[in-house]
């Protein structure tokens, strides 16, 4: 997967996931003060429906993960390695700027056939480092709310969007345990919200429907965020802890989600092909992408990362 020796792209890992980078990349993506009351609608549009982001980052981010692709999977080091020891104040930073790295910028930087590497192979990454910080005891863990509100002075709002970052990785994956993973968060921030606010998430009353929907993820993301001044800190964290959870129907009923079959050059399996045909082909690869693909799973080779994407960031 790519040429040059492993010995020495790994070597250089130290000198591109710089602390720098990492912290950079959470600045960016959590442009906000950590004490500082949030507009909701403003970063759920700063998501889903614009991106301020990717210009911001794309010329540091874009050697730094053309690297990593040319290391592979079975020789890819532990990137928590890079990462200052989890009691470090600026752990929890630095964890999430890699989750970041990893598990965000390829969904936003990658275009064409580039998206395999996000699906096949950068998800599967970010998924290592973050199985990595959800098992250090509850005291070293990066995503708590005491360790962002003792250490860094993080209010509630701040503290919901990085919980939402961190949750991420879990929810992308095709793993159930990593499903169940991302309910339990889900579940601990819609705790917290409740217990600060007073106010009971609506969603509960439709638990058994969010958990059981197989059509809803692609319904809920196509309605997009709450948007407006009506929008509320709760409103807005009820709303996203649905749509986290709302994902794991899917992988009850398939163990995969069959909008990925595609960009991951994989066969139909039993009743996906009706599925995405009823979501009206939600979140499929475009179907010559889908063909070169196919071409280089045959061929048991990978299109080099940048090949449809790096001439449309720069025209």
């Amino acid at each position: 997967m790519g040429g040059g020796s492993i010995t020495s792209l790994e070597s250089s890992l130290a000198d591109i996931l710089t602390p720098r980078l990492l912290a950079l990349l959470v600045k960016h993506r959590l442009p906000y003060h950590k004490a500082a009351k949030i507009n909701f609608s403003h970063f759920g549009r700063n998501i889903f429906l614009i991106d301020p982001f990717a210009p911001l980052i794309r010329e540091r981010v874009w050697p730094v993960l053309i690297t990593l692709s040319k290391i592979g999977l079975d020789g890819m080091p532990d990137l928590t390695t890079y990462l200052p020891p989890p009691l470090d104040p600026t752990f929890p930073v630095q964890c999430l700027g890699l989750l970041l790295l990893l598990d965000h910028c390829p969904r936003l930087l990658f275009r064409g056939i580039d998206h395999r590497w996000t699906y096949a192979y950068f998800s599967q990454i970010s998924q290592r480092v973050a199985e990595s910080w959800y098992n250090l005891p509850k005291g070293m863990r990066p995503d708590t709310w005491e360790r962002w509100h003792n250490d860094f002075g993080a209010e509630l709002d701040y503290w919901i969007g990085v919980r939402f970052w961190f949750g991420t990785p879990f929810v992308h994956s095709e793993r159930l345990e990593h499903q169940e993973i991302g309910i339990k968060l889900t579940e601990e921030t819609r705790t917290k919200v409740e217990e600060v606010s007073g106010e009971t998430d609506p969603y509960r009353a439709q638990r058994n429907e969010v958990l059981g929907d197989i059509y809803g993820f692609p319904r809920e993301y196509r309605r997009g965020p709450p948007q407006g001044k009506g929008v509320t800190r709760e409103g807005w964290t009820f709303w996203m802890g649905m749509l986290m959870d709302i994902h794991k129907p899917i992988i009850d009923r398939f163990g995969r989600y069959p909008y990925l079959n595609g960009i991951c050059g994989r066969e139909w399996r039993d009743g996906e092909e009706e599925w995405v045909k009823e979501v009206k082909h939600f979140g499929e690869a475009d179907q010559d992408v889908v063909r070169r693909v196919k071409d280089d799973v045959r061929l048991g080779k990978w299109t080099p990362l940048g090949s449809d994407s790096l001439s449309l960031w720069w025209k």
